[in-house]
């Protein structure tokens, strides 16, 4: 995924809200929006380099939002729903080798909205992922009753026979395997497991992160039951 639009260097001071925080941009303050719910506590911290995406809408309340965030020596996206977009260009260029075919997005079935339907007949939600420590890639960093929903529906789409996936696309590249966050949410953990027994898939990606571009890279190890003790 190639960032179409001016990217700006800045640096993070505060965290106002879910959606909004406060960062120096040259000589002075600026509100920007943050495109991430998550807590993000570990990777927004005061003084930390930041790269803002500029918008030209008129109608926006901020003209920036905060999509990249730099920890040590790496890059992170935490604009969490590029994650989506990122995961169906691997596809369409078939780099993801367990699923091919026409990638329909947010695809409504009985009433709920799914990320995507491939080849027709895999049914598929994806997770932006932002959390990393010691190079584990974890979801999520604050409890989510959505995330817990939307694996009841890939549940009992498994179950009338369709194929369906969660894929979790964490958006850093020094990750090693993915684990879900059992500490921060130990029901979506507990649901993660029932969905990957009831035959859903469950997959990870790491992605390459650079300030011009976003783009899937090696799949990860997937450790359903570590997060329990970490």
């Amino acid at each position: 995924m190639v960032i179409e639009g001016r990217l700006v260097p800045a640096v993070f001071l505060e965290r106002l809200n879910r959606f909004e925080a406060l960062v120096r941009l040259g000589k002075r303050v600026e509100r920007v929006h943050v495109p991430n719910t998550g807590r993000l506590k570990e990777l927004l911290l005061p003084g930390v380099e930041v790269r803002l995406l500029e918008s030209d809408n008129p109608r926006r309340k901020t003209r920036y939002s905060l999509v990249f965030a730099r920890k040590k020596e790496h890059w992170f996206c935490i604009a969490s729903a590029w994650a989506n977009r990122v995961f169906a260009e691997a596809v369409k260029r078939g780099d993801v080798g367990w699923l091919s075919g026409e990638v329909r997005g947010e695809v409504r079935r009985q009433g709920s909205r799914m990320d995507f339907l491939i080849g027709g007949n895999t049914w598929v939600e994806v997770k932006g992922v932002t959390y990393e420590e010691e190079g584990i890639a974890r979801f999520p960093d604050a409890p989510t009753e959505r995330g817990r929903r939307h694996l009841e529906e890939l549940i009992r789409l498994r179950k009338s026979g369709a194929c369906s996936a969660v894929v979790f696309v964490a958006m850093m590249e020094q990750v090693t395997r993915f684990e879900p966050f059992a500490r921060i949410d130990p029901a979506f953990a507990g649901k993660l497991r029932e969905a990957a027994a009831s035959g859903v898939w469950v997959r990870a990606y790491k992605c390459r992160v650079r300030p011009e571009e976003v783009v899937l890279a090696e799949e990860l190890p997937v450790d359903l039951f570590v997060g329990d003790s970490s």
